[in-house]
């Protein structure tokens, strides 16, 4: 595809009306700027019916379920009945960008209560949530600020539709929604702008309201980024970088439970006891959420997308479009009549610039501009600081290894993906289809005598490779998974977890998912579609082996060496991001429940490699395995005999019911 030339949006007041605004007095404002008591934004006959997504309200749909409005009032509300309105557009939740006594010169009068033109406790006794933010008028929140609010956004959409409003519902509201939408479904900054304006024109009015949406994209880079090693590419971090950045995106329930455990580990260790269980329930709880980036590309008209051009060509702004025997230019016919407003852009294929994911270099360069130019908010004191990239022993092999061109196998076929290569292999777009089979694995469960589910175990020093275990095999991996006996299954798991990465049809798959992982909304949901354990175990270990320094350090293994005869003295020496991590693995290996020996020791022995990036063979390596494992052979029983408790309990509840 080739370049879109466009300017970016700009702010729809001047410098100087900017300033006015932010020294004004609020009642000269209100008389200026809207009308006073005759309040443009507040009186429904300035406005059309198209102008009026809900009967009464200066609102526009921006997407199915996110709905931009001017503040509704007491006397609206009563007269346009727009509580049953809101039943009947399935509106669940309302966000209030205002203060309290804002605009109290405008429109109608504010009810004394509140502060607002509206009692809130009215939406909430019908049944509709209501959220209150503070947010001063044409100004901008912190990023932390509107990180918190997008997650909240987030929560309360599972529960419906959604309006938001501030005054106008044109600046704050705006922002807010631009950054919701680059939160949710990765558009550049400049694009939730672009396309908020197409549905709702002169959103976003300030310089400082630009910069701050902009900002926030910035900020969410490197909180998004799982496997530097994968496009888009980013510096890497240590475990405890990690963390802390993966705080930031988590909220509620998932926040608590992965405080102090990397999401990859976490779901990986959950995913592989669901195969080893034979559960399917995992994949129902998100078999409902809604694709936020589906819904976007949908609402995007090209009507709306023709407008654009044809304004910006009457600005003088080029803008070319892709031209190739399967899909012709768009030609973009001038106009003087039409609104100058900011609109997306002119075709299909340059809206996919929306999901175009920075690199390192642009990132920097980013970052370099954003240092001198800074908006109103506080986000410069809350910068993440980036550290300088650095080689990591165990990633060149995971680096080196070519971007897959392919669709993955091991996904199930309502998930199965279409990779159309571009210029750059986080162009990768996925589109899902209709079936609902599994689709075929790589052949993990192949029957023969040696394979992986065969009564001989293979010994720690075979040197096996995943090519020699995974023929491709028509039989579905669901099918035969089912009619595995429980012990069979437990051993297919941790033989799966002992594995190193080898042969090129893993390392394409694995390639695969992480770039995925890295660059496209509801990949963690997707990811447990993944029913083979060896593409998920290498998605864990080499995980582990891309962060910026081994979870357990030199200095980790002397501490431990030093408390060898007491583990969990031992464990409680490490901070509680490395020992829940290491908990969490050897919990789910301690479900898998007895498992032969050689097995074991192979499984300690990629536990320790992955851990520490310390081969056996090499200088001191044996030293530090036998320590690591004096401390994890006690902990793994003592776990093992916990998850038989759990397991005879449940065998108990199941007889009496």
């Amino acid at each position: 595809m080739e370049p879109v030339n466009v300017r970016v949006p700009t702010a729809k007041y001047t410098k100087v009306g900017e300033t006015l605004r932010h020294v004004m007095p609020g009642h000269m404002q209100c008389s200026m700027a809207c009308g006073g008591r005759a309040c443009k934004y507040e009186n429904p006959s300035r406005w059309s019916d198209k102008e009026q997504a809900i009967k009464g309200l200066y609102s526009s749909w921006i997407t199915d379920n996110l709905l931009a409005m001017a503040r509704p009032s007491t006397e609206t509300m009563e007269t346009f009945n727009l509580i049953e309105q809101f039943h009947a557009c399935g509106l669940k939740t309302v966000i209030n960008l205002q203060r309290p006594g804002e605009h109290a010169s405008c429109g109608s009068t504010l009810e004394s209560e509140s502060g607002f033109t509206y009692r809130p406790e009215v939406f909430m006794e019908a049944g509709i949530y209501f959220y209150n933010f503070g947010w001063k008028d044409y100004g901008v929140a912190s990023l932390t600020t509107i990180l918190d609010m997008v997650k909240v956004m987030s929560f309360a959409m599972q529960e419906g539709k959604m309006a938001v409003h501030c005054h106008a519902g044109l600046g704050r509201t705006g922002v807010l929604i631009a950054c919701f939408l680059v939160f949710t479904s990765r558009m550049s900054a400049d694009q939730a702008i672009l396309f908020i304006r197409a549905k709702r024109p002169n959103s976003i009015q300030t310089r400082g309201q630009l910069l701050c949406v902009r900002e926030f994209a910035q900020f969410l880079v490197p909180l998004r980024s799982v496997y530097s090693c994968a496009e888009p590419k980013a510096h890497t971090v240590t475990l405890s970088q990690y963390l802390t950045r993966q705080r930031h995106l988590l909220h509620g329930y998932e926040a608590r439970l992965m405080k102090n455990v990397p999401k990859i580990v976490h779901l990986v260790c959950r995913f592989l006891l669901d195969i080893a269980e034979d559960r399917q329930t995992v994949e129902e709880e998100v078999l409902d959420i809604p694709d936020l980036t589906e819904e976007v590309e949908k609402t995007v008209s090209l009507q709306a997308l023709q407008q654009l051009g044809k304004e910006m060509r009457g600005k003088g702004i080029l803008i070319s479009s892709p031209c190739s025997p399967d899909h012709p230019s768009l030609l973009l016919k001038e106009t003087q009549c039409d609104p100058p407003h900011d609109r997306p852009l002119c075709s299909d294929q340059e809206f996919d610039v929306l999901w175009r994911w920075p690199t390192v270099d642009n990132t920097y360069n980013s970052q370099l501009i954003l240092r001198k130019c800074r908006s109103y908010s506080d986000s410069s004191r809350l910068a993440t600081q980036t550290p300088d990239p650095l080689p990591s022993p165990l990633t060149s092999e995971i680096n080196n290894s070519p971007s897959s061109t392919g669709s993955c196998s091991s996904l199930v076929q309502s998930k199965k993906v279409e990779v159309q290569v571009s210029c750059s292999p986080a162009s990768v777009k996925w589109a899902p289809l209709k079936e609902t089979k599994r689709s075929m694995s790589y052949g993990f469960l192949r029957r023969t005598s040696d394979s992986m589910f065969s009564t001989r175990h293979l010994s720690p020093n075979e040197n096996t490779t995943y090519d020699d275990i995974h023929p491709l095999t028509d039989i579905p991996i669901f099918t035969l998974q089912s009619e595995l006996s429980l012990e069979t299954r437990h051993l297919f798991v941790a033989k799966a977890l002992m594995m190193d990465i080898n042969g090129e049809d893993l390392r394409s798959t694995v390639s695969m998912w992480q770039t995925e992982l890295n660059s496209r909304e509801g990949a963690w949901e997707r990811l447990c579609t993944e029913r083979d354990p060896v593409v998920l175990s290498t998605l864990m270990w080499s995980w582990l082996e891309q962060l910026k320094e081994p979870v357990i350090t030199k200095e980790d293994v002397e501490t431990l060496a030093g408390n060898r005869f007491n583990p969990q003295h031992g464990l409680n020496a490490l901070n509680k991001g490395q020992k829940q991590t290491l908990l969490c693995i050897l919990d789910c290996a301690a479900h898998l429940l007895p498992i032969p020996e050689e097995v074991e020791n192979a499984f300690f022995e990629r536990t320790i490699k992955a851990f520490t990036w310390i081969s056996s063979d090499s200088e001191n390596g044996q030293l530090s395995y036998n320590t690591l494992k004096d401390v994890m052979i006690p902990v793994l029983n003592d776990l093992r005999t916990k998850a038989m408790e759990e397991l005879e309990l449940t065998c108990h509840c199941s007889h009496v019911h």
